[in-house]
């Protein structure tokens, strides 16, 4: 009974002692809690709960963090967090037990008064969001809002752009190549005006005038495209001229399909080149080929795999373009199965972890043109008489074959055989060749010319731009190609990457050694370094060892040694440095000879944009060991039409002055005039778009209606785009005989009303020509109609819905409301086929079906646009009676 009696006064004792002894933990209770509302873009519209105490909200740190993505950790009390922001390297901790606040690594006191330990979260004073994070709280008590400005970038942000870029690349993928059409195929033409490029210049010196003339003619003949070149030399009363690259060239079919092995794929007839691998010879004559006219792109699968933390996201990049990405597995494991192009492939691979680390990862491959995919045979055959010059031509005729074999996608095999008295005195000459890729990036290269040489050759470009390239080759002394008498020679040329002082730069080394068939041999070597200091880009060059001719008769002439300094400076394009020199590149060089062991020369150069198209350069050389100079200035204008140059260089002992025009003429079908341009378009070719209004729906521009003038289409490949004085989009620089998409840019058109029936399709750009390409525009369609309720036989509007629009062959609709008497309507609708029905997790809460299930419409292409009413929809209580009854 006692212990009954004295327990409360105990009890009553330890409660008063813990009061006291935790005072300083007791927190002031807020002066309310309420509910804000949210809006930020990369979030969207939520709501967050706040503390007020007095007139200053203070907000959730957990919620506040986890919405924009910013990765955390409990600290060891259990109630504070931690975590890095913005860098990785920025420490940050907010602990309300210990009061212990770190920022930026610097560690400090939580005051008590600005934090509230709340039953879900830590909740902070908007002060403290600033100085740990860089993010200013806007709090409005009368509209119950808050509002957000942010120093940093935001891990949401990226993370949505990521998501955005994402999508993008599925909807391409889900849309793939077939859904869109060819529009404008080849289009072959009997006689077919094309493009003229020309070169004029004239040159003053003191020794006389001298006029020069080339001119580059292409055009489409009989199908195939026609093209050839005139240079012509005027000089002291004498006219010199020559033709050269005269050929016409027919395409089949199979050219223009890289991916397949077609058994012929182009003919060639006029002056055509040998493919052979060493002394080719000019021909007139035919040259045939089951060789694509358009690059092969893709070879081969590169599997690339690894391990990283759990559910991170992986994205693979190649050339730095998002191909696919990926989340690791609940071990970290990801895989991908990434395409193999042709030339140089950057693949990367991008990790985002789930505690907000970026890790980055590169690889290099290199896949030259000459191999195979696995299975494919390519074949070269030329024949004809040689051409020693323009107007001499041999009797005997000249033969080359050549084919290759791709055993597998990593090793291409070749054999050729050259006939003719221009190969040698033998009457046939063997060649055989094989290409191998070891570990994917290790490239081997071994060409057997019997009676010529033997050559092997490896190199590997790794993805931190360290190269290595060697060479061996054993030479036939008796060869008649052995012009310099050597036994064998080997050369290995290496790059290197440094980082010195912070800043990047490059180390070159290059040797070279020689045996020749007197017993002697010669070495040559070459070392280059390079760095940017600032704004300054320092090289050192040396270059020693002995010429690959001996001269017995004066042994110091087989030797030499130069080194070359250089500093680069250019100015930047701040406001603060008067317009005249900003962007203006300044370089200075020295070189010495170490074999004479004095001063070479000097010179100094001076480049200047001028008026945004134009360059003004400006030079001075100073050769000091024979004690001449030299003094030049150049003006370079790129107008629209033509290019011009302008130089003049004075020296010790003469001077020089000269004048050049160039540029090209193209035929417009379209516009039926002449485009001319300031750059060269022979091989190229270019297309006139035409966007218009087709007032009668053929389909067919027709005089009269209306061009609508717009820069509104995009390529999937590089090209040149203007818009002319006609309202004719002229684009050119397009690859002869290639595919491309074309994509109309609707947002881009001056009318939001207006839109084609098709929004992409391919075209194939004609060879040396212009093609016209037609554009019909049509008024967008507009739909309207009303959901009805029906309630005991009566048709009652029901607002608030939700209605899913959606196009044929698109994966995304649109999201159409319905006002408060059941009414909707539609705008901007494309041409096509579409579907219609209520949002079914709305009738699945209704208990309700729709009558139609899904309402199918068409918008036609009309000039008026198409204007469809009386949609209506009934929706009907989902009843096991109603059921039993239908």
């Amino acid at each position: 009974m006692k212990v009954l009696k004295i327990f409360p006064l105990y009890l009553g004792i330890i409660f008063s002692m813990l009061i006291t002894a935790n005072s300083a933990f007791a927190q002031k209770e807020p002066d309310g809690e309420v509910l804000l509302n949210f809006n930020y873009p990369a979030v969207g519209n939520v709501y967050l709960n706040g503390l007020f105490f007095g007139d200053v909200a203070y907000l959730p740190l957990g919620e506040v963090l986890s919405l924009f993505y910013i990765p955390t950790d409990k600290t060891a009390s259990g109630k504070g967090l931690q975590g890095t922001f913005p860098a990785k390297n920025d420490n940050w901790l907010i602990d309300p037990i210990t009061n212990e606040l770190t920022i930026k690594g610097k560690t400090g006191k939580l005051n008590a008064d600005k934090y509230y330990i709340g039953e879900l979260d830590l909740f902070l004073h908007p002060d403290y969001f600033y100085e740990v994070f860089g993010i200013t709280f806007t709090v409005n008590s009368y509209a119950l809002s808050v509002s957000m400005k942010s120093i940093n970038p935001l891990p949401i942000e990226e993370r949505k752009k990521r998501e955005s870029i994402r999508q993008q690349l599925q909807n391409r993928q889900n849309q793939g190549e077939t859904s869109i059409p060819i529009l404008y195929g080849r289009n072959r033409k009997t006689f077919g005006l094309g493009v003229f490029d020309y070169n004029l210049a004239y040159t003053n010196t003191n020794l006389g005038n001298n006029l020069g003339v080339s001119f580059n003619a292409g055009m489409e003949l009989l199908g195939g495209d026609l093209q050839g070149t005139y240079q012509g030399n005027y000089y002291q009363g004498n006219l010199l001229s020559n033709f050269a690259g005269v050929r016409w060239r027919y395409v089949l079919p199979g050219g223009l399909q890289p991916d397949r092995n077609v058994g012929l794929a182009s003919i060639s007839v006029g002056q055509v080149s040998t493919t052979s691998f060493t002394n080719g010879a000019n021909l007139v004559g035919v040259s045939i080929t089951n060789n694509p006219v358009i690059p092969r792109l893709e070879l081969d699968s590169f599997v690339i795999d690894g391990t990283t933390a759990p559910d991170s996201e992986v994205e693979l990049l190649i050339g730095g373009q998002l191909v696919d990405f990926t989340r690791a597995n609940e071990v970290g494991y990801y895989r991908f199965n990434a395409p193999v192009t042709y030339g140089t492939v950057r693949l990367s691979t991008r990790v985002y972890t789930p505690t907000g680390e970026v890790i980055i990862q590169d690889r290099q491959i290199q896949v030259p043109f000459s191999f195979l995919p696995k299975g494919f045979v390519g074949y070269n055959f030329q024949s004809g008489l040689p051409q020693f010059t323009s107007d001499s031509l041999g009797t005997n005729l000249v033969t080359h074959a050549d084919i290759a074999y791709g055993l597998s996608n990593a090793i291409t095999v070749r054999a050729g055989v050259d006939q003719g008295e221009i190969f040698g005195d033998q009457s046939i000459y063997p060649v055989f060749g094989l290409s191998a890729r070891v570990f994917q990036q290790y490239l081997l290269n071994i060409d057997a010319l019997p009676d010529r040489y033997y050559r092997a050759n490896g190199s590997v470009f790794y993805a931190s731009n360290t190269s290595i390239n060697a060479q061996y080759t054993e030479y036939n002394p008796n060869s008649a190609l052995n012009f310099r008498g050597q036994v064998r020679d080997a050369n290995l040329n290496t790059f290197f990457p440094l980082k010195l002082f912070g800043k990047f730069g490059g180390f070159r080394l290059t040797g070279e050694r020689i045996w020749f068939n007197t017993g002697e041999g010669v070495n040559n070597y070459q070392v280059d370094f390079n760095t940017q200091i600032n704004r300054v880009v320092f090289r050192v060059n040396y270059r020693g060892g002995r010429r690959g001719i001996l001269i017995s008769e004066n042994p110091t002439q087989n030797q030499f040694g130069l080194l070359t300094t250089s500093l680069t400076y250019t100015l930047p394009r701040t406001p603060g440095i008067p317009v005249y020199v900003r962007g203006m590149f300044l370089r200075g060089q020295y070189r010495y000879s170490t074999l004479l062991e004095q001063s070479e020369s000097i010179s100094i150069l001076l480049s200047q944009t001028l008026f945004k198209t134009g360059r003004f350069t400006m030079g001075y050389d100073r050769q000091l060991a024979l004690k001449q100079s030299q003094f030049q200035v150049g003006f370079l204008i790129d107008f629209k039409s033509l290019r011009s140059s302008s130089q003049f260089s004075k020296r010790t002992e003469g001077y020089s002055a000269q004048q050049s025009f160039s540029g090209s003429l193209a035929y417009d079908p379209a516009g039926k005039t002449l485009i001319p341009s300031n750059r060269d378009q022979i091989t190229r070719s270019g297309v006139t778009v035409r966007l218009f209004v087709d007032t009668n729906e053929n389909e067919i521009f027709d005089e009269g209606e209306e061009i609508i003038p717009a820069k509104a289409v995009r390529l999937d490949r590089s090209a040149s785009i203007l818009l002319g004085s006609d309202g004719l989009l002229r684009i050119t620089q397009l690859q002869s005989y290639w595919k491309y998409r074309l994509d109309i840019d609707i947002a881009a058109l001056p009318n939001p009303n207006l839109a084609p029936k098709i929004k992409s399709f391919y075209f194939i750009a004609e060879p040396n020509r212009f093609r016209a390409i037609d554009i019909p525009l049509y008024q967008t369609g507009v739909i309207d109609g009303t959901v009805f309720f029906e309630k005991d036989s009566d048709l009652i509007g029901q607002g608030g819905l939700r209605l899913i629009l959606l196009k044929e062959g698109e994966t995304e609709g649109e999201v159409i409301r319905t006002f408060s008497d059941g009414s909707f309507y539609s705008y901007g609708l494309l041409p096509g086929k579409y579907t219609l029905q209520v949002d079914p997790m709305q009738l699945e809460f209704m208990e309700a079906i729709s009558n139609p299930d899904k309402l199918k419409f068409e918008i036609k292409a009309l000039a008026d646009g198409d204007y469809l009413e009386g949609m209506n929809i009934v929706l009907k209580i989902n009843s096991p009676d109603l059921n039993k009854d239908n």
